[in-house]
This record gives C-alpha cells, structure tokens and sequence, in this order.
C-alpha cells in the first residue's frame, strides 16, 4: 500500500492481506485464512553410519510449509548420542577393556570381548604386559563420507588382575618359581597356628 504524505510516498504493508495480494473474505475456521495449520507428526529418519553426538541432519522439504504456495521448508535434526559404557569413542575409533588374570598374561589365551558386530574372539600372546594395547584394524566405527578409510579401528586395552589371596599350595609354586629365576620376594606369612607351634 502506498501513502503519499506531502511531496512524500510511503510504501507500507496492507493491514488487511499482510503482503499476500489478496483478502480472504471468508476464511476458514480451523486456518483463520492463513492456509496451514499446525499438527504433530511423527516421520521416520535414516540415521546414517557414523554419525556422532551433536551431528545435524536436514530433511528437505520437511520443514515448514511455503507461503502463497511456495515450497516448504527443511527439517533439522539434531543427534544426540547414547553413550555406551563397554565402549569408548575417538572419533571413528573405539576403545575398550578386558581383564585378564596374570597367569592369562604370562601364557596367553583366546577370550571373548564385545564388539560393534556382537561378541569376537581376541587372541593373547604370552608376555602381554598390563596396559599392552591390542588393535583391530577396520573393526571401529565407520567412516562418514569415506574417501578411503571405511572404518575405525578398535583398540582393546588389557587389564591384568593380580589374585589377593592365593592357597598354599599355589603360593609354594609361585615361590619356586621365584626362586629358580632368581627374584626377591617377600617371606611367607606363618599362618596363626604356625605362629602358636612355632612353625
């Protein structure tokens, strides 16, 4: 709408249409005349491989819908992603934990661990040291818009656990052990009734 104000033309928005160009003279109830109405709905989202917490996604013509007839609108959405407490992510690579009992350790073993595929067989070489990682190439997370590496690599940490109490016999064992390889280990603790017969 155009207003002239003295030797001055002011150009404003019709009050009545608001820009449309044109006035609905009986609109409707449940729109008021405006063309749309708000609803909830609920759609479906392909979640692609790879994605990661705070990651957004847009949805063309999901969003609101055009004016005048125009096209909608995009729909975004933000990821938001559940944690999980076996696994620990670096990017496309994860970690995790396995323990091991020292005798595991020093003579190797095969042992079941979790992977993103279910549980896997992982293979201990004798001698793995307390916090050795062991990796398993392209068994991470996969890569997002990959342009040559298609997957992560999933690192396995080895926690060796130490028994607190050992029986006799065992502890004797271990002690000879020791002993032929030369080590200086504490000496063993004489149980109360040793101590009370003097052995």
């Amino acid at each position: 709408v155009v207003h002239s104000q003295g030797f001055f033309r002011v150009q404003t928005t019709c009050p009545r249409c608001r820009g449309r160009g044109q006035i609905i003279e009986s609109p409707c109830s449940t729109c008021s005349g405006s063309g749309s109405v708000q609803r909830e709905t609920k759609l479906t989202v392909k979640i692609p491989a790879g994605v990661d917490d705070g990651q957004t996604l847009r949805i063309p013509g999901a969003g609101q819908p055009g004016v005048q007839g125009g096209p909608p609108g995009n729909l975004y959405v933000v990821l938001r992603i559940e944690p999980d407490p076996r696994f620990e992510r670096h990017e496309y690579d994860i970690l995790s934990e396995i323990e091991i009992s020292m005798f595991e350790a020093t003579l190797g073993t095969k042992v079941q661990i979790p992977t993103l595929e279910g549980d896997a067989e992982l293979e201990i070489e004798a001698g793995t040291q307390p916090g050795a990682i062991i990796t398993r190439r392209g068994q991470g997370i996969p890569v997002l818009e990959s342009r040559g590496r298609s997957r992560g690599d999933h690192h396995v940490r080895i926690k060796v656990s130490v028994p607190k109490k050992l029986s006799s016999e065992h502890e004797d064992k271990l002690r000879m052990i020791a002993e032929e390889l030369g080590l200086a280990v504490a000496a063993k603790k004489k149980s109360l009734l040793g101590t009370l017969l003097g052995r």
